[in-house]
């Protein structure tokens, strides 16, 4: 009689099932509620009157977004139900004396925490497709991709959770290491830039996660959407009021499908390694907060080094960075921080892994290489070995850079800067900036040993007294790199030396295309994508109208009444092109350091279209506004107003506005 191979028992299965029936019942009554019976509910009470295709757009974004926080947080249950076994010594014993092989019932084990969640999300979809049809709207497309959206995660976060479960024998140890390792490389990631920014003069510091793919709960949360053609109908009111609405014409996709099968395919990855690392597993190792033994090292230098980072860097903010910018740093203190919290660390990890509090006199000599492997870190970090700081790059090589200067004289701007004369200044001013990195230092800390003095009472004076300085944030963004130095001083007395903050700053202020959007750009502005773009650059501007208001006061200070007025498109076309023609006469503040502008008190706002060349069936695109016509986007400026705006000034007046001015910053 032949034998064969059997990857499944039937016997384990089922009593797997009678032991946690109880987490599989909450479970499908969990997607009961949230598919079928609340579906039921809403298109009963309150969209009845819904299209059928709104009805399914519904149905499947409550799906696709609580398809993956509902997988995360519930596999971790399955699977400790399923290999709890793997953490009673008497279990794993008694099953492992079985004559099943460990490759039958690891497999065994596996589906029998993975069906149940499958049949539940199969039985909650098909009854939630089942009451969307009672009211006109089954769609087998959108079926299918409810399924996929709560299957496919699934799939991955129960076979990451298992995994977990193979390398520990402690019940409790297993969902501590999930959510860890679910989130570490982008918490590294972070703690990393923290670091970097004690060190690095200019470094950006909260710049977004790059590495996101690596933590995939937050890139579901940031891919997964459900998106659908439509088409955009306006309706005329018999007032003349024009109520604008969307009708979706189209297919309904569901965006980030493309990461759902990517992390599935991983998921069926990390189950096949789960049993390489079952097969490997000692049965006596049940107990252990690590069950491996090539895993232990990588657990207590990984804890030690993570602690290191994390409660190194909040005891070095504590007792010495409060009052410290970027590249002006304690090493000594960063160091010793460092290396304490991440001795901390280590001897936390050893206890834990030899269950006793007498680690010292063994666990010394990897204390030492901890420290040591810290400091090292910090002297790189401190002496800048990879050359960020000074590293600047050619104006030639760079496609675009967005700048910003942010000063309290009032003389702010930002731009989007492309052409190759501009980039040129842009790269100017951030080479001065560098070259005068340790008199920002000195100068930043002066003023903040100035604050602290202020704000305990202390008599204090006034860093750089008689020095006519602007102090205020610079940033700049190149297509691949970012700095942002949040302190930044420019010295009155060095506009004659070219190479100097002060000169090189005041020369990207001046520029025509960055002047412009100084001025356009001064208030809130719509149209995120075209932020600090040179409205000369946007393909076929045209002003459709603006508004004007102004509060009027008395010389006494007194409140007089309010004055407001909509311009016409010809009006604000009018009062764009004198602001073309000022900032092409330089009647525009052309210093920095200019702390008395005369500015209007005026409100105004002038609203323009442009062509829209964006692709929104490309995977991540924006929505548009339901206000905005078809083939074009809106904008608003708010220009900013000043005295030495002649053209504009004289348009306004023309039109019946007065302007009135304050002196002072805004």
């Amino acid at each position: 009689m032949r034998s064969r191979t059997s990857f499944f028992n039937r016997t384990v299965f089922w009593s797997d099932q009678r032991h946690f029936w109880p987490l599989t019942a909450g479970y499908a009554l969990l997607w009961l509620l949230l598919l079928p019976l609340t579906r039921l509910t809403v298109l009963d009470h309150q969209l009845a009157g819904m299209h059928p295709s709104e009805m399914l757009h519904e149905t499947l974004e409550l799906t696709a977004h609580s398809g993956y926080w509902v997988a995360f947080f519930t596999a971790i249950l399955f699977a400790m139900a399923a290999f709890s076994y793997l953490t009673n010594p008497r279990a794993t014993n008694g099953l492992h004396a079985l004559s099943a092989r460990r490759e039958t019932l690891y497999a065994t084990h596996f589906l029998a925490g993975l069906c149940p969640q499958l049949a539940s999300q199969l039985l909650a979809v098909l009854l939630a497709a089942a009451v969307l049809a009672s009211h006109g709207a089954f769609d087998a497309g959108v079926t299918g991709m409810m399924l996929l959206a709560l299957m496919l995660p699934t799939i991955f976060f129960y076979s990451f959770a298992v995994f977990c479960m193979t390398f520990t024998g402690q019940i409790l140890a297993a969902p501590v290491f999930y959510a860890a390792l679910n989130f570490l490389v982008v918490g590294v990631e972070f703690l990393l830039r923290t670091f970097a920014g004690s060190f690095l003069y200019g470094w950006p510091g909260t710049s977004a996660p790059t590495l996101t793919a690596f933590s995939p709960l937050m890139k579901l949360m940031l891919t997964i959407d459900v998106d659908a053609g439509a088409e955009m109908a306006r309706t005329e009111m018999p007032d003349g009021s024009v109520i604008v609405d969307y009708i979706q014409n189209g297919p309904l996709r569901l965006q980030g499908l493309d990461w759902l099968l990517l992390y599935a395919l991983i998921g069926l990855v990390l189950a096949a390694l789960g049993l390489l690392v079952y097969r490997s597993r000692p049965s006596e190792a049940t107990g252990s907060t690590v069950a491996i033994g090539w895993a232990k090292p990588i657990f207590k230098y990984g804890v030690a080094f993570c602690t290191a980072l994390a409660l190194g860097q909040l005891l070095y903010y504590l007792f010495f960075g409060q009052y410290r910018a970027s590249g002006d740093y304690s090493l000594a203190g960063t160091l010793a921080c460092m290396a304490a919290a991440g001795l901390i660390g280590y001897f936390l990890a050893e206890m834990l892994l030899k269950k006793s509090f007498h680690v010292f006199r063994s666990g010394w000599m990897g204390a030492a290489a901890v420290a040591l492997a810290l400091v090292l870190l910090g002297v790189v970090m401190s002496f800048d070995l990879w050359g960020y700081e000074s590293r600047v790059p050619d104006a030639a090589q760079v496609r675009r850079a967005d700048v910003q200067w942010s000063s309290y004289t009032g003389n702010s701007f930002s731009a989007r800067v492309e052409d190759a004369e501009t980039l040129r200044l842009v790269a100017n001013a951030h080479r001065a900036l560098v070259a005068d990195k340790q008199r920002q230092l000195a100068t930043d800390r002066n003023y903040l040993d100035y604050v602290a003095q202020y704000e305990l009472g202390e008599d204090a004076s006034e860093p750089n007294p008689g020095e006519h300085v602007c102090d205020g944030y610079f940033s700049v963004s190149y297509t691949l790199k970012n700095r942002r130095y949040s302190s930044a001083y420019l010295f009155a007395s060095e506009l004659d030396d070219p190479a100097s903050p002060a000169a090189a700053m005041t020369a990207l202020y001046n520029a025509p295309g960055v002047k412009l959007q100084s001025v356009m750009d001064y208030g809130v502005m719509h149209d995120y994508d075209t932020w600090g773009a040179d409205p000369r650059t946007l393909p076929e501007l045209r002003f459709t109208g603006g508004y004007f208001s102004q509060s009027v006061w008395s010389d006494g200070g007194a409140y007089v009444h309010d004055q407001e007025r909509d311009l016409t498109a010809a009006e604000a076309q009018d009062v764009y092109e004198a602001i073309l023609r000022d900032v092409a006469a330089g009647r525009i503040s052309d210093s920095l350091f200019r702390d008395d502008i005369s500015q209007s008190r005026c409100r105004l706002e002038l609203y323009a279209t442009y062509r829209d060349d964006t692709d929104y069936s490309a995977p991540n695109a924006p929505t548009r506004n339901a206000d905005e016509d078809p083939g074009r986007r809106t904008r608003t400026y708010m220009p900013r107003i000043t005295k030495q705006m002649t053209e504009t000034i004289a348009t306004l007046e023309a039109m019946g506005i007065e302007l009135g001015f304050q002196d002072g910053n805004f």
